[in-house]
């Protein structure tokens, strides 16, 4: 999508920031203006202009965010919606032409969208504005050597090896 807001939902630690990255990654970032504000900045991203939001010298994501849109961006990624105003801001931006990339926490999709109604956006701003939200899971994987055994085996103590995620996908559309 060129413009909309795609939320990435989850828990703390379930891969979230790893997944925007991703994503970013995927844009060609030489031919589209990209900027990222972060709380603190967790990937380099060459091509993007990223800034970090210190709350303490007054320069929150709220605020950011209104300055960033006076910058004529293509795409802006928002470290995480927190609060009503940020996202207000995130999805007034995507419904005016941007692309806003951006997480939440909550345990699904469905739950990103009730979040935000519940910090206080609009429902009509959310259908407008939400393109889609991936929930996702990271989940341990089966040690390949000795394929869960309880015991575990040289290559891992009980066995399990590693760990996968698991993505719920929903796009919002005139339906939902």
């Amino acid at each position: 999508a060129n413009q909309g807001l795609l939320l990435v939902a989850g828990p703390t630690g379930s891969g979230k920031s790893t997944t925007l990255q991703a994503a970013l990654m995927e844009l060609d970032r030489a031919r589209r203006n990209v900027v990222t504000l972060e709380d603190p900045i967790e990937y380099r991203l060459d091509g993007a202009h990223q800034v970090q939001v210190r709350r303490a010298a007054g320069l929150t994501f709220p605020s950011v965010l209104r300055a960033v849109l006076r910058q004529d961006p293509d795409v802006i990624m928002v470290g995480e919606v927190r609060d009503g105003e940020t996202a207000e801001i995130a999805i007034s931006a995507a419904v005016t032409g941007h692309l806003v990339l951006s997480t939440v926490h909550t345990v699904d999709a469905a739950g990103a969208l009730t979040r935000l109604m519940n910090m206080g956006v609009p429902a009509y701003l959310v259908a407008a504005g939400v393109t889609a939200v991936v929930a996702q899971r990271l989940v341990r994987t089966v040690c390949p050597r000795c394929r869960g055994r309880p015991s575990g085996c040289d290559a891992c103590p009980d066995g399990y090896r590693g760990r996968t995620g698991i993505f719920q996908v929903l796009t919002v559309n005139d339906a939902l």
